[in-house]
């Protein structure tokens, strides 16, 4: 291979070619499409204006308000028949007179069930359950074979209510020895107590009765907004003003 650069041919030069068709086409479609839609203008009503109303603004607003805001007194509906043409239908039948006594009779029978259906109530038979309290949710009971006892001895009836009350005050039950070198568990001790209605505290959480609207605490304050602020601070200047005469009977009078 010779270092001297070998000399090219007139058919080796580069010519420029054209580029091919496609390219036009993608340089055509690859191109965002610009719609270009018209604005259309926002044409205002009298009572919509860019900036706050002014005093004779709202003067001339409640002059309207007072002519055309009042609810419109509708005619009442006239209630028109339907309109039964054929004398066989039911609605061309004047209807019977009821008597009050045979309405009732008639009633009471279809009130009454039939005499196959009147079947006795079934009783049903509860079980009395044994002492075998829960120690520990999800374990199966602990069997206490000493309990329940016989029931005490009462005589069928008192003389008078203070014997009675003395034979319930005087009534004690028997107590098993290893009962009194027992541990309470706070289980046990939470089963002991005596069941509080309503539940306390509640098992939900249910807000108080609010009587009057003004008891209710307003929401938290939020910031201005800058165009809250500025229509805010419109509305101090439109208070500051001083109230004159002609406007204190036009708007309190």
């Amino acid at each position: 291979m010779s270092i001297v650069p070998e000399e090219t041919k007139d058919s080796d030069i580069a010519v420029e070619k054209p580029p091919p068709s496609w390219v036009e086409w993608c340089e055509r479609n690859s191109k965002p499409i610009k719609r270009v839609l018209p604005r259309e203008p926002r044409v205002l009503t009298p009572w919509q204006k860019p900036g706050p109303m002014a005093k004779a603004d709202w003067r001339k607003f409640y002059q309207w308000a007072a002519a055309n805001a009042m609810p419109k007194e509708l005619q009442p509906v006239e209630e028109q028949p339907l309109p039964c043409p054929e004398k066989y239908l039911p609605c061309a039948k004047k209807s019977k007179p009821i008597d009050p006594d045979e309405f009732q009779e008639h009633v009471a029978k279809l009130a009454t069930p039939l005499q196959r259906k009147m079947t006795p109530k079934h009783q049903y038979v509860y079980p009395v359950n044994t002492y075998s309290p829960v120690i520990v949710w999800g374990q199966p009971p602990h069997h206490d074979k000493g309990r329940p006892f016989d029931p005490p001895k009462m005589p069928c009836c008192f003389p008078n209510a203070d014997i009675e009350d003395k034979f319930w005050a005087e009534l004690r039950f028997p107590i098993r020895p290893a009962a009194l070198k027992a541990k309470i568990s706070p289980r046990i001790l939470s089963l002991s107590k005596p069941k509080i209605t309503p539940q306390f505290p509640p098992h939900c959480y249910h807000p108080e009765h609010i009587y009057d609207i003004l008891q209710v605490k307003p929401p938290k304050r939020k910031k201005f907004t800058p165009q809250g602020w500025r229509l805010h601070q419109i509305r101090l200047l439109y208070l500051s003003q001083p109230v004159t005469r002609r406007e204190y009977e036009y708007f309190y009078m």
